[in-house]
């Protein structure tokens, strides 16, 4: 978990285009996590979505 918004997205990006899979921010809280494609359902809150294909 991050609490800072720009270290989730560096960390999403990276993790997006070292696995090459999509990967998204989410925020829990006041907090920011991130998971890839997958592991999403509809339940969480989407802050920002990396594709290393685009």
């Amino acid at each position: 978990m991050f609490t800072d918004i720009a270290t989730a997205r560096r960390h999403a990006f990276s993790l997006s285009r070292s696995l090459m899979v999509v990967t998204f921010v989410i925020a829990i809280g006041q907090q920011y996590g991130v998971i890839t494609a997958e592991d999403a359902d509809g339940s969480v809150a989407l802050v920002a979505e990396y594709d290393p294909f685009a």
